[in-house]
């Protein structure tokens, strides 16, 4: 699965916000930085940001008390002509959400793609995704269906990008957690905003598809959600991105680190393919860690290393 589509699945499926009313966009947006320009903290992103839209503290991005946000995917590395390869009407359209708009634009003389989109009655989405061979960029700005000010103001803001590919980024900078991976053979291979992927000896491995997958992921934790639900949030949606044949093997809850965990490995097909996934997520306070590994091959000794890697996972 493309890292970039992965990220987007986490998005829909784990978000407690929704999809505005469409509004136009620049079909050549060129900026320079200002005094009013704000880094998006771990990316090379810079915007003007919405009145009223704070650095959020529990992703990557802005946001507007609990009403509306705007998620910030920095694929530093990343190829946006594969990543964005299904970012497009007819995709979206298929998995039975509306489209308003759909145009190829440029941002800072970088091919991108908007969409202006509703999958939920009550929410409305921009999705916004440019880059070339080196990075891959997403935003994906979500708020109230009937609140069209916001909307207006979400994108004035996606018109002011300024993109600086100079900047050098710690990639975990807006981390709220740390992983020690001295003991395991996954090793950190880089990172994409909140979506860090490890790799056997950190290695790029991304034209491999059979290659074993560790990545870990923050969000805000609903209140009401249980850590379980995540999970199942997580199956659900990627259901509709093709898994069939879901099957639990385990499931436990446990204290990770003497927070609350909760781990489970399923087999699954994938585009013919038989896969085995381990997830497990941890949550505290309004954050929550989500760990989601796979493997094809080699399955006792892939999840041995999976767990030997996520047992050391800690808040900071």
């Amino acid at each position: 699965m493309q890292r970039l589509l992965y990220c987007l699945i986490l998005f829909v499926s784990l978000t407690g916000y929704g999809q505005g009313a469409a509004v136009s966009i620049g079909t050549r947006i060129e900026n320079v930085k200002t005094e009013k320009h704000l880094n998006i903290p771990g990316t090379r992103l810079f915007i003007i940001p919405p009145p009223n839209f704070r650095i959020a503290t529990t992703f990557i991005g802005l946001q507007k008390g609990k009403q509306a946000m705007m998620n910030v995917f920095d694929l530093v590395g990343g190829d946006y002509y594969t990543n964005a390869a299904t970012f497009n009407k007819v995709e979206f359209l298929s998995r039975g959400i509306k489209v308003f708009d759909f145009r190829e634009i440029t941002i800072n003389g970088f091919p991108a793609k908007y969409l202006s989109m509703q999958g939920d009655p009550a929410t409305k989405t921009y999705g916004l995704v440019f880059g070339d061979t080196t990075f891959s960029t997403m935003i994906m700005a979500v708020y109230p269906a009937s609140d069209e000010t916001t909307g207006r103001e979400i994108i004035n803001s996606l018109n002011s990008i300024v993109y600086d590919k100079s900047k050098k980024v710690d990639p975990f900078e807006t981390a709220s957690f740390s992983l020690d991976d001295k003991g395991s053979k996954f090793k950190f291979f880089r990172s994409n905003a909140n979506l860090y992927m490890y790799t056997p000896g950190g290695i790029d491995n991304t034209k491999n598809e059979d290659a074993p997958t560790f990545m870990v992921s923050q969000m805000p934790k609903d209140g009401g959600a249980t850590l379980k639900s995540v999970v199942d949030a997580v199956l659900d949606k990627s259901r509709q991105y093709g898994m069939t044949n879901i099957e639990t093997k385990y499931a436990v809850t446990k204290k990770i680190n003497e927070v609350d965990g909760y781990e489970t490995e399923v087999d699954a097909q994938v585009k013919d393919n038989k896969t085995h996934y381990y997830y497990l997520v941890v949550s505290k306070g309004d954050k929550a860690i989500l760990i989601v590994a796979t493997t094809k091959s080699d399955i006792d000794n892939n999840v041995r290393e999976f767990k030997k890697l996520a047992y050391t996972l800690k808040f900071k």
